[in-house]
């Protein structure tokens, strides 16, 4: 019978689905929109400001080559929590390795259920199964633009888990050219695709000069400020429309500052983007949990740290030279280092508050030594005072979410019914009369179609299931929710 396609939704699953309908509505005048800057600010296509507030989700530039987490829960409902929480945007790390020929990704479960996402028993990350490390993140960026989440992808290093050794943007492995080639390959892979809404070229170039490190400005080798700019502007001539997101160095001159948190170079050697418009500077910056910094040990700590930020970084914005976005800052313990760690963390919120930064929170995941995650050891429970700390600086979402979205199908491999733009499309040809019922829960037609696409047009949120006939014989089934 029909209704054995379905299934009740547990109280969990109820509220689960009500509040992401909630924030759907709210959102629900947004469009999708690459965004562009003006000054320090940036500006989606209807010329509104906004601002990127999110969270990383770290795991594809790991030996792992995929999304921790996927161990224990399901994409979807993790994406869902991300969006739930008040964030509008998705940092994801990768690796260049990722893209290599026979990469495969590791620990990903098949079975259970997630919490948020709501759906049959056994089919945890089903739509994953057989894939690439890079067809996953093609699939985490599908249902993301779902949601309205918009994704940043992060070079985090050439090699898994490389980055605390890699000095540079570039390797024995990986030279230069082929970490451009690797971006363009990303560039016109997500090309008409708003949900990308910007490319991260280089996660904390870093180490002193001395030490082989990078540097800004010196007419070397080393210089990663030519090299980001090359870089850039090989992308824009493939996809005009991404934001091309630069870091900072360790050392600019005799100042040592963050990994990727040393912005100075901006006063003398800027960066020049065929479109400069698309230009946003990201440094990093962390408290005495990551390093002790002789700044959190002055007299007059916390006094102190504006005038360090604005020499370091903050120039940039309060001179409206570009935007910022602060791509990773966190905390894992507001008492540590006798509360100097909490006092940064709060700090440093107002400062980016007050000056309008973009920013994504490190991290998501529990599972970084040194600040931990959003998320608990369980990786379902929030620590929820973090999420307070920040939640009064998080931004609404920057593109509008799909109104349905599909939650499984009889058979995924073959299934010809799909759902684009608020339709319901069919990919096959059929001979004969067709016809297309939309049935809810209780196994009732509510809507009965003889010819397609057909739109969505359905007044309750809920769990549907469409079925087409041709002369009279079920041919597919297509099941899906209305948020």
């Amino acid at each position: 019978m029909l209704n054995n396609f379905f299934y009740p939704l547990t109280k969990v699953r109820q509220l689960s689905v009500l509040v992401v309908l909630t924030m759907l509505i709210c959102a629900s005048w947004l469009q999708a929109s690459y965004l562009h800057a003006k000054g320090s600010k940036l500006y989606n296509d209807k010329e509104q400001v906004v601002r990127l507030t999110g969270v990383n989700w770290f795991g594809l530039e790991t030996s792992n080559l995929g999304p921790h987490g996927l161990w224990k829960r399901d994409y979807h409902g993790m994406l869902i929590q991300i969006q739930k929480l008040g964030f509008n945007c998705v940092r994801i790390p990768f690796c260049d390795a990722m893209l290599r020929e026979g990469a495969e990704v590791q620990s990903i479960n098949f079975y259970g259920e997630d919490p948020y996402y709501p759906r049959d028993i056994t089919e945890l990350n089903k739509e994953l199964q057989g894939l690439k490390p890079i067809e996953i993140l093609d699939e985490i960026i599908r249902y993301a633009g779902q949601l309205g989440l918009v994704i940043i992808l992060d070079n985090h290093s050439r090699e898994p888990d490389g980055y605390m050794n890699e000095k540079v943007w570039y390797t024995e492995t990986t030279s230069e050219e082929q970490w451009i080639k690797n971006w363009v390959s990303l560039a016109k892979r997500y090309k008409n695709n708003p949900t990308v809404i910007g490319f991260d070229l280089e996660n904390e170039p870093h180490a002193k000069i001395a030490d082989g490190g990078s540097s800004w400005g010196l007419g070397a080798k080393s210089d990663w400020n030519v090299a980001a700019e090359k870089c850039g502007n090989a992308i824009l001539a493939e996809n005009p429309d991404v934001l091309i997101i630069i870091e900072g160095v360790e050392q600019y001159g005799s100042t040592v500052y963050w990994w990727g948190g040393n912005l100075r170079g901006v006063k003398t050697a800027p960066i020049k983007l065929s479109k400069p418009e698309k230009l946003v500077y990201s440094p990093h910056e962390y408290g005495p949990e990551v390093f002790q910094q002789p700044w959190f040990d002055s007299p007059d700590f916390p006094k102190n740290m504006e005038a360090i930020w604005d020499d370091a970084f903050g120039f940039i914005v309060k001179e409206n030279i570009a935007p910022l976005l602060v791509g990773e800052f966190g905390i894992k313990d507001m008492k540590s280092y006798e509360g100097k760690s909490g006092t940064w963390f709060t700090t440093f919120l107002k400062y980016m508050a007050d000056n309008f930064y973009s920013w994504t929170f490190w991290c998501f995941n529990p599972n970084s030594g040194d600040t931990g995650g959003m998320l608990s050891y369980d990786w379902v429970t929030i620590e929820q005072w973090k999420l307070d700390a920040v939640k009064p600086w998080c931004a609404p979402l920057i593109n509008e979410p799909a109104a349905v979205r599909v939650i499984s199908t009889k058979n995924k491999q073959q299934t010809k019914l799909t759902i684009a733009n608020k339709q319901i499309n069919c990919d096959m040809n059929l001979k004969g009369k067709q016809r297309l019922d939309i049935i809810n829960m209780k196994g009732q037609i509510v809507r009965s179609y003889s010819s397609l696409p057909v739109p969505i047009k359905l007044s309750a949120s809920g769990t549907y299931l469409a079925v087409l006939y041709n002369n009279s014989k079920p041919v597919e089934k297509l099941r899906f929710m209305v948020d």
